[in-house]
């Protein structure tokens, strides 16, 4: 696989994602003005549902996916040294992953706490 290849297939990754994360604060938006939540109890109503949960996962692999990218561009772009570049390249992967499983937790707990 060419770096041309590589390169567009990143920057589409980019582009997608940030539909979904755009698309995903409107529909949030519109949900907490038309629809404000009174109480704690309401909210973790809306939150467990499967649909909701379904796109709270989505937009949190989004996020993960477009801040893999940017971050990766940026390190790319400004640290010429290859043995630095790959271990700060580690060392986001391994965060990122993290907050993807911490935030995965959060909403298995929030769905099955019902």
């Amino acid at each position: 696989m060419s770096g041309h290849t590589v390169g567009l297939k990143a920057w589409l990754l980019q582009r997608i994602s940030a539909v979904y994360l755009a698309l995903f604060f409107v529909y949030l938006i519109v949900q907490f003005y038309w629809y404000p939540f009174t109480d704690f109890s309401t909210w973790h109503e809306w939150i467990a549902r499967p649909l909701v949960g379904t796109a709270f996962a989505g937009f949190i692999l989004a996020l993960l996916v477009h801040g893999w990218v940017g971050l990766r561009d940026v390190v790319l772009d400004y640290i010429q040294h290859l043995g630095l570049r790959l271990m700060v390249l580690i060392v986001i992967a391994f965060i990122l992953i993290g907050c993807g499983f911490w935030s995965l937790r959060v909403l298995i707990l929030a769905g099955l706490a019902t």
